[in-house]
Formats: structure tokens, sequence, C-alpha cells
């Protein structure tokens, strides 16, 4: 056991959205104040980074380490195998510990609506989310 930061990646892309509305289903049910990684923040990449190009957006999600899986982000609720592939990427591997450049200048907490610089922009989760449903309403 112990606390554990990571990213989350789903290949192809056009599904993120798709992710994020299966974590905004999970917070419903109170999942993630008993158990489960926590999603905090959606990074989009303004460069490469870990062999992803820029464009690419993952899900930040922090919690105890033993829930840095899908049953643990979702609790079963993103369920269409084959049509994804998803990648959990500890933090540490993509970022130095202790002051990683890429990381200067952005707001990691969970308050901060939105925060960039010159490799990332990071929204909050619940930022991110609110701004889905609103393109989701002019459709």
């Amino acid at each position: 056991m112990g606390y554990q930061e990571s990213l989350v990646c789903i290949r192809p892309q056009r599904m993120f959205d798709t992710m994020v509305r299966k974590c905004e289903q999970v917070y419903q049910t109170d999942y993630y104040n008993l158990f489960g990684a926590n999603p905090v923040s959606v990074i989009t990449l303004k460069q490469p980074l870990g062999g992803m190009p820029p464009g690419t957006k993952l899900l930040w999600v922090c919690g105890e380490r033993c829930f840095h899986n899908e049953m643990g982000i979702f609790n079963g609720r993103l369920k269409t195998p084959g049509l994804y592939h998803l990648k959990i990427i500890p933090a540490e591997q993509l970022f130095e510990c202790g002051g990683d450049k890429r990381l200067v200048g952005l707001k990691l907490n969970a308050n901060s609506k939105t925060t960039e610089n010159a490799y990332l922009r990071r929204d909050s989760f619940e930022h991110y989310a609110k701004r889905l449903q609103s393109r989701e309403k002019e459709r």
C-alpha cells in the first residue's frame, strides 16, 4: 500500500472524453471517497513526452497504489473491451521528483481551474468535465 500518482493514457484518444464521463459516473456513487484512484487533473501535452505526441490527453489520478488499475479508477464502468487500450503510467516515470522543469508554473491542486506552461496544459478534472458538458449541450 501507499500513495501513488499516475497518468492514464487511452488509445485511441477519441475515447478520452468517454473515459472522463465514466469517472463522473463513479464520482456520483461516492466510490472515490471510500476507494479508488481519484482523477484530479486532465493534462494535455504541448510537446512530446514519454513517446506520446503533442495533443495527447492524460488523466492524472491520485490514491492508494493498489487502485491504480482499470477497476480501481473506473469501478468497472469502462466496459468497451477491444475498443481501447489503457496505459497507466506512474508519474515518476514521466517527471523527475523535486522540480521537473515541465511542471514549473502549473498549479496541480484540485481547486485550480487551468494552468499551462510551454510543455503542458493542466485542467482540474471538475473544470474539464464542466467544459465537456457545455460543449455537448451546444451540439
